[in-house]
């Protein structure tokens, strides 16, 4: 056989033994979909490809002018290698073969575009990342479990009792509790004296979310209601709540206080007093052992249901000179001086600042305390006889009218609505949502079951506390401009107060071309009316949030 048989035999045998080095160029799974690729054209232009196909090399490519807004061709690639550019409803045809890690493109002339016929080596540029899931602490249930540290001991104080457990309060409970404190009121005025009291001991619970690091948390103190004469720290909105917000990393303490009153003069003033005298004797103890609890002490908050609610409006904003006259010991002290503030329940000093308050069907006595800078969260349903949704004396259903006139001589509650217009006027961060036309604990049933009001109340209270928490842990910001005109230079987005954090960047609507530690350079695809930055950042303590922006493409 002749020399130049044999080697047109070996060739052909080559040929079709070794199958995958025939079809080797044209074998792209090297580059997954979301590969971009970018080389230079001939004028030194950055020339991109990105494959959006999972199954095909197919996806869009464009030439970088440096203007905002690029010219998006898009293209496919059959198995031989033939690649079609489509451009304005007019088809274009290449060449693309596959050289070890690189592309090489013989990219055909589109005079709409002024690019010229050439040829194209591409090379691994970046790889758009997939939906990640931003783990967004505080705003997003991030845990599992729930550590409960119970009936802890954070003081003690002169009270009638300190707990009685019910879910549900009926009116015929109401009713009963009036005829008996009425009876009281009348026949043992020893009821509010000093001797007729015993030292008790005032107890809380704290519930944390179970986790690997030694972070601290904000801490939400709840107070349960109950008229002042029902109620226990342990309940179904309590556990609601902190199922809620344990989970997405808060700190939940609930305490019980003294309960038992009257309805003489004064006496309601007296009890909430005690009551805000115990919650901040609480703040104190959680304050001190902070270490212990994982409590960040610049953010605590305080909520509270219906007498709950009162107790958390009044502690806080009544500062000490605005105590109640009916606080000390009366005519000829007869009566207890309840004292300071801070002088009841135990010794501890540490200072606090409530960070913010949420008030479920809750009130004030006095519209006047309202003078300091807190921001609020409001709930009350606009039918409530319990604790009027605007202004007036409780149970003004089970008093009658003529009782009613006769005690609204005394003082009256102002419910949520006087209390948002009192603090929109102050300029007092605040939201009120009304259930309109529902009365009092709208959010739990005669069978002691929660309903659709307690979602509510759960979703809203989440978003109040994340927004003020992020306001203390997240304080960055998303600048760039928003609204991209075509002929616009390339436009670059940046973190501001970068510090100290990681950052994870996605773009939808076009292509993050360079980035540095605090600043991406985007360009945007005429392909898109819309695009839109997301930023997931992730500080030294390993908290995260998103920050987005929305970009209106023209």
């Amino acid at each position: 056989m002749k020399p130049i048989k044999i080697l047109f035999a070996v060739l052909i045998v080559a040929g079709l033994l070794l199958p995958s080095c025939r079809d080797n160029t044209n074998n792209y799974a090297v580059f997954p979909q979301g590969t971009i690729l970018s080389g230079k054209t001939k004028d030194g232009k950055t020339f991109y490809l990105i494959r959006e196909d999972a199954q095909t090399m197919a996806g869009i490519c464009f030439v970088d002018n440096n203007r905002a807004v690029a010219e998006i061709i898009d293209f496919s690639t059959d198995s031989t290698g033939l690649t079609i550019f489509s451009y304005k409803n007019e088809d274009f045809s290449g060449k693309m073969s596959r050289k070890s890690k690189e592309i090489v493109l013989t990219l055909p002339e589109i005079p709409s575009l002024s690019i010229a016929s050439q040829t194209i080596k591409l090379k691994y540029f970046n790889q758009i990342s997939g939906k990640y899931d931003c783990i967004e602490t505080y705003k997003h249930s991030v845990f599992e479990n729930i550590v409960a540290e119970k009936d802890l001991q954070y003081g003690s104080a002169l009270g009638y009792y300190t707990s009685k457990p019910t879910d549900y309060i009926s009116k015929d409970d109401y009713k009963k509790w009036f005829s008996e404190m009425l009876s009281l009121s009348w026949k043992n005025k020893g009821f509010l004296f000093k001797y007729n009291m015993e030292e008790l001991p005032l107890l809380l619970d704290v519930y944390r979310p179970e986790k690997s690091h030694n972070n601290k948390s904000p801490l939400l103190l709840f107070i349960h209601g109950g008229a002042f004469l029902f109620g226990d720290k342990e309940s179904l909105v309590q556990q609601a709540i902190t199922d809620y917000l344990v989970k997405r990393g808060f700190t939940v303490a609930a305490i019980n206080y003294r309960l038992g009153t009257s309805i003489t003069p004064g006496a309601i003033e007296r009890t909430i007093y005690r009551d805000v005298q115990d919650t901040r004797a609480a703040l104190r103890y959680l304050v001190h052992h902070r270490e212990k609890f994982g409590i960040d002490e610049e953010q605590l908050y305080l909520a509270g249901s219906s007498a709950g609610g009162i107790i958390s409006l009044t502690t806080a904003f009544m500062d000490s000179n605005e105590i109640y006259d009916s606080a000390d010991g009366g005519l000829f002290n007869l009566r207890e001086n309840l004292g300071g503030l801070d002088d009841s329940g135990n010794d501890l000093k540490e200072p606090f600042t409530i960070a913010g308050v949420a008030s479920m069907w809750g009130a004030v006595t006095d519209l006047k305390i309202l003078n300091n800078h807190i921001p609020t969260l409001l709930f009350h349903g606009t039918a409530d006889d319990i604790v009027p949704c605007d202004e007036g004396l409780p149970f003004k259903e089970l008093m009658g009218e003529y009782l009613h006139s006769i005690l609204s001589s005394f003082g009256k509650l102002y419910g949520s609505e006087p209390i948002y217009h009192r603090l929109t006027a102050l300029n007092v961060p605040v939201r009120y949502i009304p259930f309109h036309g529902v009365g009092h604990d709208p959010y739990i049933e005669s069978d002691e079951t929660l309903n659709a009001y307690m979602d509510i109340v759960c979703n809203e209270l989440g978003a109040f506390l994340y927004e003020n928490v992020a306001k203390h842990y997240f304080n960055y910001h998303l600048s760039g401009n928003t609204l991209v005109e075509a002929q616009e230079s390339i436009q670059s987005y940046r973190i501001d107060n970068y510090k100290d954090v990681t950052v994870q960047w996605q773009v939808d609507g076009g292509l993050i071309t360079e980035q540095s530690n605090d600043t991406i350079r985007v360009i945007w695809y005429s392909s898109h009316t819309t695009g839109k930055i997301t930023a997931c950042i992730t500080n030294e303590k390993g908290l995260s949030c998103k920050k987005e922006l929305e970009i209106t493409i023209n």
